[in-house]
């Protein structure tokens, strides 16, 4: 499915999230899953969430933010999303256009490798980064971007003590990161969703 022009117009924030390796603590324990991958358990039936995967942006004492990364909503320009930020882009591709959770479903978000940072970028080095600044976008055009990219619109959010609460219930398993779950997996939601549950070393 081609995605309208118009859905590209709106840049609210870019989000960019660098590779972690190794495990993390899990939260549950009163640690945090920054950079873990959390995997829907099957008898959550909530629609945004039933069978997702979502990569943690942060999660720390305040709460938790993180993307979904297998809800494929259709493609776009990559040109068209350049020029609607007034700059001018050699040549052009087709970028998948994800939805990453149902806050601020309006705006587009980067979730990116971590070879690029710039101005706006948070986080420690070598772990997640956070871009609040379009300047991703004006790297991108000018072939100065990150190597891979993912474009999503919306983000999942969880205030203070949540997530941990649904995680407790049984809601989610966490799976450390996988890169090619992240930028390489495609539109079939339930096959992303079974490879993620296999690497939380589930055996349902």
């Amino acid at each position: 499915m081609r995605m309208p022009r118009s859905l590209w117009v709106v840049i609210f924030v870019l989000v960019g999230a660098g590779l972690v390796e190794g495990p993390q603590p899990v939260s549950a324990e009163g640690r945090y899953l920054t950079g873990r991958m959390l995997v829907a358990a099957p008898k959550l039936k909530d629609p945004y969430f039933r069978h997702a995967v979502v990569y943690l942006v942060e999660h720390d004492t305040d709460g938790a933010v993180g993307l979904i990364i297998n809800r494929k909503m259709g493609e776009g320009s990559l040109a068209d999303l350049v020029g609607e930020l007034g700059l001018d882009m050699q040549g052009d591709r087709r970028v998948g256009l994800f939805f990453g959770g149902p806050v601020s479903q309006r705006n587009v978000f980067v979730l990116h490798s971590a070879d690029y940072r710039g101005k706006g970028t948070l986080g420690a080095k070598g772990a997640i980064a956070m871009t609040g600044d379009k300047s991703i976008i004006k790297a991108i055009a000018a072939g100065a971007g990150p190597e891979r990219t993912r474009f999503m619109m919306g983000y999942a959010g969880w205030g203070a003590g949540q997530l941990e609460h649904e995680i407790a219930r049984g809601d989610w398993f966490d799976a450390p990161v996988d890169p090619g779950l992240i930028f390489e997996s495609g539109a079939d939601t339930e096959d992303t969703w079974r490879r993620a549950r296999d690497k939380a070393g589930l055996t349902l």
